[in-house]
């Protein structure tokens, strides 16, 4: 286990439990329900159901009380999600269940004297990125599954095969079609906002242009990432656009790239920030207060983030926060490693609007300070670029061989 993998150890850790913010939260909402198995001959009951997410990727979590033997099935004209269950009663689900995400129409009955199903519709094509059925503590049964949004082509292809093969294989190929891990580069400022500026005239949204497209060619000799820059071009982005771009592109991690300038010339280095309500330090917060302004530059007002009281936005907003942190000491282990100056305690945190994605983990990576003489001459050189943008591409690496081995379950 690396440095960085002992540092993702964190609340509610258990097991193999995927997505464990919405098994915390079913544990919270099922208190009510005593755990009961499906011993003997005693039918199948629907304790809870639910689906949560957006309109590119959501997830349906139900639970049992006992060990359902689950298909999935595929329709069209529209969209569907079949859940095949043996014959399970439904009739604790006094209301009918919350709709959420790409889910338009939620159903749930008999289908035949012996056997039952859920019924999903959403409203666009999608794939299955995972489905895992595993016993709760409480002894209940939690059923998983994860839908993301993909193109009728895809689709089509997946009820094609679903004719002419049978469940197993079915599952072999939605195994198969799982996405590649998505990384989304954003270069900090552009267009009417150029960030900062050094003495002899450097600007921000240059030089984190340049690092930016650097990084990616570093990524792209990966054939297992998919890299998607928020901007390739000098133009201006809002900070939700930037945001919006990388759940719209599906993104597994959102790296936004910066070159501050500050009033201690004699600072200079790396510094890797996650998302915090409190700030780490006074530069921590000065920096995230600048940053966060650059959406008045347009003439428009700030966008204000949501408040969200759901206790499953609420925690999933935990995990991310904790696999944020997992990348940022990876990032920075793996800079030290490759000599590349970083500023002391170069790990910190801070409101930053850009990084306030629920559900993608995030860091802001300041390259370096434009104030600073020094760093001003290794930002703007292609050597020193490719050589730190080779650093934080080996973090990225590493960061997504962990997810891929161990899901979503943010263990070390």
């Amino acid at each position: 286990m690396d440095h960085a993998g002992q540092q993702a150890n964190f609340i509610g850790n258990i097991g193999q439990s995927k997505w464990l913010v919405f098994i915390v939260a079913f544990f919270l909402s099922l208190m009510s329900f005593p755990g009961k198995g499906n011993a003997g001959n005693e039918q199948l009951e629907l304790v809870n159901i639910r689906a949560v997410g957006d309109l590119t990727r959501t997830r349906l979590i139900a639970v049992f009380s006992g060990n359902p033997d689950y298909s999935l099935q595929f329709l069209d004209h529209p969209n569907r999600l079949v859940v095949n269950l043996p014959r399970t009663d439904f009739s604790s689900q006094k209301q009918p269940p919350l709709k959420f995400g790409m889910v338009t129409d939620l159903r749930y009955g008999t289908s035949g004297p012996n056997s039952s199903r859920i019924i999903l519709t959403t409203n666009a094509p999608f794939v299955i990125e995972k489905d895992n059925i595993e016993q709760l503590d409480s002894g209940l049964w939690q059923l998983v599954i994860d839908l993301t949004k993909d193109s009728e082509e895809n689709f089509k292809k997946l009820i094609q095969k679903q004719q002419t093969g049978n469940n197993a294989q079915a599952r072999d190929d939605r195994k198969a079609q799982q996405k590649p891990f998505r990384v989304v580069i954003d270069a900090g400022h552009g267009g009417i906002d150029s960030g900062a500026e050094s003495v002899s005239g450097v600007l921000e949204k240059n030089v984190t242009l340049a690092f930016a497209r650097t990084l990616r060619d570093e990524l792209e000799k990966n054939v297992n990432l998919q890299v998607f820059l928020t901007r390739d071009s000098d133009i201006f982005l809002r900070l939700n656009e930037r945001v919006q771009k990388a759940r719209d592109y599906g993104a597994d991690l959102f790296i936004s790239i910066h070159a501050d300038t500050i009033n201690m010339t004699s600072m200079r280095g790396a510094t890797v920030y996650t998302i915090s309500d409190r700030a780490s330090d006074d530069l921590a917060k000065a920096l995230a207060e600048r940053e966060n302004k650059a959406d008045l530059l347009d003439g428009l007002p700030a966008d204000e983030s949501p408040e969200v009281t759901d206790i499953l936005i609420d925690l999933a907003r935990r995990e991310t926060l904790s696999f944020s942190v997992n990348f940022a000491d990876r990032v920075v282990s793996s800079l030290l490693e490759d000599n590349i100056n970083l500023i002391k305690n170069p790990h910190r945190y801070a409101g930053f609007q850009v990084l306030k994605a629920p559900d993608i983990p995030s860091v802001l990576i300041e390259i370096g300070y434009l104030s600073n003489k020094d760093d001003e001459k290794l930002i703007s050189d292609p050597v020193w670029r490719r050589q730190a943008a080779s650093a934080i591409a080996t973090a990225v690496q590493q960061f997504a061989n962990y997810r891929t081995r161990n899901g979503n379950n943010p263990q070390p």
